[in-house]
Protein backbone atom coordinates (compact mmCIF):
# COMPACT_ATOMS: atom_id res chain seq x y z
CA UNK A 1 0.00 0.00 0.00
CA UNK A 2 2.86 2.46 0.74
CA UNK A 3 4.25 2.58 -3.16
CA UNK A 4 0.51 3.83 -3.71
CA UNK A 5 0.19 7.60 -3.49
CA UNK A 6 -2.25 9.24 -5.89
CA UNK A 7 -5.13 7.56 -6.76
CA UNK A 8 -8.19 8.14 -9.53
CA UNK A 9 -11.91 7.67 -8.69
CA UNK A 10 -14.36 7.19 -11.63
CA UNK A 11 -18.50 7.92 -10.49
CA UNK A 12 -16.63 9.90 -7.89
CA UNK A 13 -19.85 11.85 -7.21
CA UNK A 14 -22.24 8.65 -6.59
CA UNK A 15 -23.27 7.44 -3.60
CA UNK A 16 -19.85 4.89 -3.34
CA UNK A 17 -17.75 7.02 -5.48
CA UNK A 18 -17.78 10.04 -2.84
CA UNK A 19 -17.58 7.85 0.26
CA UNK A 20 -14.51 6.52 -1.17
CA UNK A 21 -13.20 9.50 -1.96
CA UNK A 22 -13.57 10.93 1.79
CA UNK A 23 -11.91 7.55 2.64
CA UNK A 24 -8.89 7.89 0.58
CA UNK A 25 -8.46 11.67 1.88
CA UNK A 26 -8.69 10.59 5.62
CA UNK A 27 -5.89 8.15 4.89
CA UNK A 28 -3.97 10.63 3.13
CA UNK A 29 -3.77 9.52 -0.71
CA UNK A 30 -3.93 12.65 -3.48
CA UNK A 31 -7.44 12.10 -5.17
CA UNK A 32 -8.53 12.57 -8.97
CA UNK A 33 -11.97 12.41 -8.60
CA UNK A 34 -13.98 12.02 -12.27
CA UNK A 35 -18.00 12.84 -12.32
CA UNK A 36 -20.41 13.35 -15.33
CA UNK A 37 -22.34 16.39 -14.90
CA UNK A 38 -23.21 17.21 -11.08
CA UNK A 39 -20.35 17.52 -8.77
CA UNK A 40 -22.55 18.49 -5.75
CA UNK A 41 -20.93 15.42 -3.70
CA UNK A 42 -17.41 16.42 -4.23
CA UNK A 43 -17.71 19.94 -2.88
CA UNK A 44 -15.52 20.66 -0.01
CA UNK A 45 -13.44 17.77 -0.73
CA UNK A 46 -9.76 18.29 -1.62
CA UNK A 47 -9.97 16.49 -4.58
CA UNK A 48 -8.50 17.37 -8.09
CA UNK A 49 -11.86 17.41 -9.93
CA UNK A 50 -12.03 15.72 -13.69
CA UNK A 51 -15.59 15.88 -15.73
CA UNK A 52 -16.18 13.27 -18.27
CA UNK A 53 -17.65 9.93 -19.18
CA UNK A 54 -15.70 6.73 -18.91
CA UNK A 55 -16.92 6.05 -22.60
CA UNK A 56 -14.51 8.90 -23.40
CA UNK A 57 -10.91 7.79 -23.76
CA UNK A 58 -9.49 11.12 -24.02
CA UNK A 59 -10.82 11.87 -20.24
CA UNK A 60 -10.13 9.12 -19.12
CA UNK A 61 -6.48 9.20 -20.16
CA UNK A 62 -6.60 12.66 -18.40
CA UNK A 63 -7.99 11.52 -15.23
CA UNK A 64 -4.96 8.52 -15.10
CA UNK A 65 -1.90 10.34 -15.61
CA UNK A 66 0.36 10.26 -12.99
CA UNK A 67 -2.10 7.68 -10.91
CA UNK A 68 -0.70 4.96 -9.20
CA UNK A 69 -3.85 3.04 -8.78
CA UNK A 70 -7.98 3.53 -9.96
CA UNK A 71 -10.92 2.37 -8.03
CA UNK A 72 -13.38 1.99 -10.89
CA UNK A 73 -16.96 2.95 -9.73
CA UNK A 74 -18.48 4.43 -12.39
CA UNK A 75 -22.04 2.74 -13.76
CA UNK A 76 -25.29 3.22 -14.31
CA UNK A 77 -27.41 1.00 -12.01
CA UNK A 78 -31.15 0.26 -13.28
CA UNK A 79 -34.35 -1.41 -12.51
CA UNK A 80 -36.01 0.03 -15.82
CA UNK A 81 -34.04 -2.15 -18.18
CA UNK A 82 -32.21 -0.76 -20.82
CA UNK A 83 -34.14 0.78 -23.85
CA UNK A 84 -31.82 2.79 -25.36
CA UNK A 85 -28.70 0.68 -24.66
CA UNK A 86 -26.45 3.24 -22.04
CA UNK A 87 -26.74 0.88 -19.29
CA UNK A 88 -24.93 -1.98 -21.42
CA UNK A 89 -22.50 0.55 -22.74
CA UNK A 90 -21.26 2.02 -19.92
CA UNK A 91 -21.06 -0.49 -17.86
CA UNK A 92 -19.26 -3.01 -19.89
CA UNK A 93 -17.05 -0.05 -22.37
CA UNK A 94 -16.59 1.81 -19.55
CA UNK A 95 -14.70 -0.46 -17.42
CA UNK A 96 -12.81 -1.77 -20.91
CA UNK A 97 -12.02 1.74 -21.38
CA UNK A 98 -10.87 2.39 -17.83
CA UNK A 99 -8.65 -1.43 -18.10
CA UNK A 100 -7.53 -0.51 -21.46
CA UNK A 101 -6.32 3.17 -20.39
CA UNK A 102 -4.73 1.99 -16.73
CA UNK A 103 -2.42 -0.69 -18.87
CA UNK A 104 -1.21 1.68 -21.55
CA UNK A 105 -0.34 4.44 -19.18
CA UNK A 106 1.17 1.76 -16.42
CA UNK A 107 -1.05 2.41 -13.59
CA UNK A 108 -0.29 -0.27 -10.46
CA UNK A 109 -3.92 -1.77 -9.79
CA UNK A 110 -7.73 -1.36 -10.44
CA UNK A 111 -10.23 -2.15 -8.30
CA UNK A 112 -13.55 -2.42 -10.19
CA UNK A 113 -16.88 -2.28 -8.39
CA UNK A 114 -19.29 -4.84 -9.82
CA UNK A 115 -22.00 -6.31 -8.31
CA UNK A 116 -23.75 -9.07 -6.32
CA UNK A 117 -26.25 -9.27 -9.42
CA UNK A 118 -23.66 -9.96 -11.65
CA UNK A 119 -24.26 -13.96 -10.66
CA UNK A 120 -26.79 -16.66 -10.37
CA UNK A 121 -28.57 -17.13 -7.15
CA UNK A 122 -29.90 -20.18 -8.01
CA UNK A 123 -29.05 -22.58 -5.72
CA UNK A 124 -30.62 -20.83 -2.99
CA UNK A 125 -29.64 -23.44 -0.35
CA UNK A 126 -26.05 -23.34 -0.76
CA UNK A 127 -24.14 -20.02 0.51
CA UNK A 128 -23.92 -17.07 -1.91
CA UNK A 129 -19.74 -16.77 -2.44
CA UNK A 130 -17.44 -15.75 -5.35
CA UNK A 131 -17.67 -19.15 -6.91
CA UNK A 132 -21.47 -18.34 -8.15
CA UNK A 133 -21.18 -18.48 -12.46
CA UNK A 134 -21.84 -14.92 -14.19
CA UNK A 135 -25.45 -14.28 -15.59
CA UNK A 136 -25.51 -14.71 -19.35
CA UNK A 137 -27.30 -12.61 -21.79
CA UNK A 138 -30.80 -13.19 -21.71
CA UNK A 139 -30.57 -11.87 -18.03
CA UNK A 140 -31.95 -8.15 -16.85
CA UNK A 141 -29.50 -5.80 -18.45
CA UNK A 142 -28.06 -4.85 -15.65
CA UNK A 143 -26.84 -7.96 -14.11
CA UNK A 144 -25.71 -8.87 -17.47
CA UNK A 145 -23.58 -5.52 -18.20
CA UNK A 146 -21.85 -5.85 -15.18
CA UNK A 147 -21.03 -9.77 -15.25
CA UNK A 148 -19.46 -8.56 -18.78
CA UNK A 149 -18.10 -5.23 -17.15
CA UNK A 150 -15.79 -7.86 -14.89
CA UNK A 151 -15.14 -10.57 -17.70
CA UNK A 152 -13.36 -7.17 -20.01
CA UNK A 153 -11.73 -5.85 -17.07
CA UNK A 154 -9.92 -9.36 -16.46
CA UNK A 155 -9.51 -9.73 -20.07
CA UNK A 156 -7.59 -6.93 -20.67
CA UNK A 157 -4.99 -6.61 -17.90
CA UNK A 158 -4.32 -10.42 -18.81
CA UNK A 159 -0.50 -10.75 -19.47
CA UNK A 160 -0.15 -7.23 -18.22
CA UNK A 161 1.84 -5.62 -15.30
CA UNK A 162 -1.32 -3.97 -14.29
CA UNK A 163 -3.46 -6.00 -11.53
CA UNK A 164 -7.10 -5.90 -11.24
CA UNK A 165 -9.46 -6.94 -8.40
CA UNK A 166 -13.12 -7.19 -8.52
CA UNK A 167 -15.37 -6.46 -5.32
CA UNK A 168 -18.95 -7.14 -5.74
CA UNK A 169 -21.39 -5.31 -3.29
CA UNK A 170 -25.20 -5.85 -2.11
CA UNK A 171 -27.73 -3.16 -2.03
CA UNK A 172 -25.94 -0.07 -0.60
CA UNK A 173 -27.00 1.71 2.25
CA UNK A 174 -26.45 4.99 4.20
CA UNK A 175 -25.49 9.03 4.57
CA UNK A 176 -23.56 10.71 1.79
CA UNK A 177 -26.44 9.37 -0.56
CA UNK A 178 -26.46 12.94 -2.57
CA UNK A 179 -28.77 12.08 -5.55
CA UNK A 180 -30.51 10.02 -3.47
CA UNK A 181 -30.00 6.23 -4.33
CA UNK A 182 -33.48 4.10 -4.78
CA UNK A 183 -33.12 2.88 -1.78
CA UNK A 184 -32.54 6.81 -0.89
CA UNK A 185 -35.80 7.59 -1.84
CA UNK A 186 -37.53 4.91 -0.63
CA UNK A 187 -36.35 6.03 2.96
CA UNK A 188 -37.53 9.27 2.50
CA UNK A 189 -40.73 8.20 1.60
CA UNK A 190 -41.17 6.66 4.69
CA UNK A 191 -40.05 9.30 6.46
CA UNK A 192 -42.56 11.17 4.81
CA UNK A 193 -45.32 8.64 5.00
CA UNK A 194 -45.94 8.06 1.39
CA UNK A 195 -45.40 4.30 1.41
CA UNK A 196 -48.84 2.68 1.53
CA UNK A 197 -48.09 -1.14 1.72
CA UNK A 198 -44.68 -3.05 2.11
CA UNK A 199 -43.59 -5.17 -0.66
CA UNK A 200 -43.11 -9.24 0.44
CA UNK A 201 -39.29 -10.15 -0.10
CA UNK A 202 -35.71 -8.58 0.63
CA UNK A 203 -32.10 -8.10 0.52
CA UNK A 204 -28.90 -8.20 1.42
CA UNK A 205 -28.03 -4.56 2.66
CA UNK A 206 -24.69 -3.12 3.69
CA UNK A 207 -23.70 0.32 4.69
CA UNK A 208 -21.69 2.33 1.95
CA UNK A 209 -18.93 3.08 4.71
CA UNK A 210 -18.14 -0.51 5.13
CA UNK A 211 -18.14 -0.78 0.83
CA UNK A 212 -15.72 2.13 1.22
CA UNK A 213 -13.24 1.11 3.66
CA UNK A 214 -13.17 -2.49 1.74
CA UNK A 215 -12.85 -0.78 -1.44
CA UNK A 216 -9.55 1.23 -0.27
CA UNK A 217 -8.75 -1.87 1.90
CA UNK A 218 -8.04 -3.66 -1.43
CA UNK A 219 -5.67 -1.19 -3.07
CA UNK A 220 -3.42 -2.62 -0.56
CA UNK A 221 -4.44 -5.93 0.21
CA UNK A 222 -6.93 -7.59 -2.70
CA UNK A 223 -5.24 -10.17 -4.63
CA UNK A 224 -4.76 -10.02 -8.60
CA UNK A 225 -7.62 -11.42 -10.44
CA UNK A 226 -9.39 -12.13 -7.52
CA UNK A 227 -12.85 -11.31 -6.32
CA UNK A 228 -14.20 -10.33 -3.05
CA UNK A 229 -18.04 -9.99 -2.20
CA UNK A 230 -18.84 -6.54 0.09
CA UNK A 231 -22.06 -8.35 1.93
CA UNK A 232 -23.72 -7.54 4.84
CA UNK A 233 -27.07 -8.96 6.26
CA UNK A 234 -30.38 -10.32 4.60
CA UNK A 235 -33.12 -8.09 5.60
CA UNK A 236 -36.65 -8.20 4.35
CA UNK A 237 -38.73 -5.23 3.73
CA UNK A 238 -40.73 -5.79 6.55
CA UNK A 239 -37.34 -5.50 8.48
CA UNK A 240 -36.63 -2.47 6.53
CA UNK A 241 -40.15 -0.70 7.52
CA UNK A 242 -39.27 -1.66 11.60
CA UNK A 243 -35.59 -0.29 11.42
CA UNK A 244 -37.32 3.12 10.13
CA UNK A 245 -39.92 2.83 12.87
CA UNK A 246 -37.65 2.32 15.46
CA UNK A 247 -34.62 4.77 14.66
CA UNK A 248 -37.53 8.14 13.64
CA UNK A 249 -40.83 6.89 15.80
CA UNK A 250 -42.86 7.77 12.58
CA UNK A 251 -45.95 5.47 11.32
CA UNK A 252 -44.86 2.80 8.85
CA UNK A 253 -46.95 0.64 7.07
CA UNK A 254 -47.96 -2.73 8.24
CA UNK A 255 -49.43 -5.02 5.53
CA UNK A 256 -47.48 -6.81 3.36
CA UNK A 257 -48.46 -7.41 -0.14
CA UNK A 258 -47.64 -10.54 -1.79
CA UNK A 259 -45.74 -11.30 -5.01
CA UNK A 260 -48.27 -12.31 -6.86
CA UNK A 261 -50.69 -9.39 -6.48
CA UNK A 262 -47.98 -7.00 -7.15
CA UNK A 263 -47.32 -8.50 -10.76
CA UNK A 264 -50.37 -8.34 -11.37
CA UNK A 265 -50.39 -4.37 -11.24
CA UNK A 266 -47.50 -4.38 -13.32
CA UNK A 267 -48.99 -3.25 -16.44
CA UNK A 268 -51.90 -0.25 -14.33
CA UNK A 269 -48.06 0.73 -13.36
CA UNK A 270 -46.79 0.85 -16.59
CA UNK A 271 -49.59 2.81 -18.19
CA UNK A 272 -49.42 5.20 -15.32
CA UNK A 273 -45.98 6.08 -15.91
CA UNK A 274 -46.55 6.87 -19.33
CA UNK A 275 -49.14 9.06 -19.45
CA UNK A 276 -47.87 10.91 -16.31
CA UNK A 277 -44.00 10.64 -17.39
CA UNK A 278 -42.80 9.41 -14.34
CA UNK A 279 -40.91 6.50 -13.68
CA UNK A 280 -42.76 3.57 -12.50
CA UNK A 281 -43.14 2.91 -8.46
CA UNK A 282 -41.93 -0.45 -9.36
CA UNK A 283 -40.79 -2.88 -12.05
CA UNK A 284 -40.47 -6.64 -12.62
CA UNK A 285 -37.41 -6.31 -12.45
CA UNK A 286 -37.32 -4.60 -8.87
CA UNK A 287 -39.82 -7.50 -7.81
CA UNK A 288 -37.67 -9.88 -9.02
CA UNK A 289 -34.55 -8.28 -7.15
CA UNK A 290 -36.36 -8.83 -3.74
CA UNK A 291 -38.29 -11.89 -4.20
CA UNK A 292 -34.94 -13.87 -5.16
CA UNK A 293 -32.59 -11.89 -3.22
CA UNK A 294 -30.28 -14.49 -1.38
CA UNK A 295 -30.99 -15.08 2.09
CA UNK A 296 -27.15 -16.05 2.48
CA UNK A 297 -25.06 -13.97 1.09
CA UNK A 298 -21.29 -14.48 2.38
CA UNK A 299 -18.49 -12.57 2.50
CA UNK A 300 -15.77 -14.75 4.51
CA UNK A 301 -13.29 -14.13 1.49
CA UNK A 302 -13.42 -10.62 2.10
CA UNK A 303 -13.28 -10.43 5.40
CA UNK A 304 -10.62 -12.95 5.95
CA UNK A 305 -7.90 -11.11 3.28
CA UNK A 306 -9.57 -7.13 3.45
CA UNK A 307 -10.47 -7.21 7.01
CA UNK A 308 -14.07 -6.31 5.69
CA UNK A 309 -16.43 -5.87 8.52
CA UNK A 310 -20.57 -4.62 8.47
CA UNK A 311 -22.92 -2.94 10.83
CA UNK A 312 -26.16 -3.11 11.70
CA UNK A 313 -29.10 -1.95 9.30
CA UNK A 314 -30.46 0.33 12.00
CA UNK A 315 -27.20 2.08 12.70
CA UNK A 316 -27.42 2.76 8.76
CA UNK A 317 -30.87 3.87 8.18
CA UNK A 318 -29.92 6.11 11.68
CA UNK A 319 -26.79 7.67 10.11
CA UNK A 320 -28.85 8.10 6.79
CA UNK A 321 -31.75 10.35 8.48
CA UNK A 322 -29.01 12.23 11.11
CA UNK A 323 -27.37 13.11 7.37
CA UNK A 324 -30.41 14.13 5.38
CA UNK A 325 -31.24 16.45 8.67
CA UNK A 326 -27.97 19.11 8.73
CA UNK A 327 -29.06 19.24 4.50
CA UNK A 328 -32.19 20.04 5.65
CA UNK A 329 -33.68 17.51 3.65
CA UNK A 330 -36.04 16.44 6.87
CA UNK A 331 -35.92 18.05 9.77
Amino acid sequence: MNSFRKIAVTGASGHLGNTVCRMLLEQGFSVNALYNSDNAALKNLNVKLFQGSVLDTEAITGLLKGCDAVIHCAAIISIHGDPTGIVHKTNTEGAKNVAETSKNLGVKKIIHVSSVHAVLEEPFDLPFDETRPHKQQGSYAYDYSKARGEQLVFETTKNSETEAVVVRPSLIIGPYDFKPSEIGKALLDFFHGKIPALTAGGYNYIDVRDVAKSVVAALGRGRNKEVYHLTGNYYTVKDLAETVKKVTGKKVPETVLPFWFLKTTLPFIKLQSKLTGAAPVFTKEALDALKYGHKNMVSTKAQKQLGHSFRPLEESVADYYEWMKTRNVIQ
